[in-house]
């Protein structure tokens, strides 16, 4: 698998970034140990492809507390296990054998509307230049019963930021504030991943914010689609993606 797309490796790197590492959710490569030990700490995780994109073969696992066992919700359905060893039996039945998986912790997301949203954040930087710019940002609220928030799987919405915020559990909170630690994060983001891939000049990062309006980063991709911002009505930042892109 190329390292552009192994998300097992770019979050060990980023893992190793003393500004970067406390805005990831613990992730362990999947086995049943890293499987119980995740959700004996957090309660809930989410087991995915380390090479997996728009939201595939995303399976979230919760621990429904005492004698209720656990839960695995995969699209639109959730199954209910007796046990952690049955929930991972399924798993390991189900989870594709040409996939390494990973297990992370899950955060409970800012909704809106009650359906978990979390952002796609482009930061890119012009041929020859050292500065990175936040270029372009979107909210992505799952669909009515998904977990991903990936639009076409989940029959989600996208939103501007700053109006899911405004529409959010966050909404008490200081907008510009929220943005401003985005910003901080997905910065500080680009810069390390340059040191994985010289020469890079765009990333997508996939953001969220939890209940409290902390900054977790979900994943770093390095080939984004700029599909979503086409989607949106004003093409503003559609354009300034692809002025960035063409930049020679």
């Amino acid at each position: 698998m190329k390292l552009s797309k192994n998300k097992w490796l770019k979050y060990k790197f980023m893992e190793e970034s003393s500004s970067l590492a406390s805005h990831l959710p613990r992730t362990q490569q999947f086995s049943y140990p890293s499987l119980q030990e995740l959700i004996n700490k957090y309660g809930q995780v989410v087991v995915k492809p380390i090479g997996g994109s728009r939201g595939r073969g995303v399976y979230q696992v919760r621990n429904l507390g005492g004698e209720h066992g656990y839960e695995v919700h995969i699209e639109n359905k959730k199954l209910d296990f007796s046990s952690l060893d049955d929930a991972y039996s399924y798993l390991k039945n189900h989870i594709s054998s040409s996939h390494n998986y990973m297990v992370q912790r899950l955060i409970s997301r800012a909704t809106v509307h009650g359906r978990p949203f979390d952002m796609r954040i482009i930061v890119q930087r012009r041929h020859h230049h050292t500065t990175w710019k936040v270029t372009g940002k979107v909210a992505k609220i799952a669909g009515k019963g998904y977990i991903v928030s990936n639009i076409g799987r989940s029959h989600g919405k996208l939103m501007l930021v700053r109006s899911a915020l405004k529409e959010s559990s966050l909404r008490h909170k200081s907008k510009t504030k929220l943005t401003n630690r985005i910003e901080r994060v997905v910065l500080r983001t680009a810069k390390r991943m340059e040191l994985l891939f010289p020469g890079h000049r765009i990333y997508g990062l996939d953001i969220g914010f939890d209940q409290d309006g902390y900054v977790w980063i979900i994943e770093a991709n390095l080939f984004p689609s700029s599909s979503h911002f086409k989607m949106l009505k004003d093409k503003k930042m559609y354009r300034r993606i692809s002025s960035y892109k063409h930049d020679h």
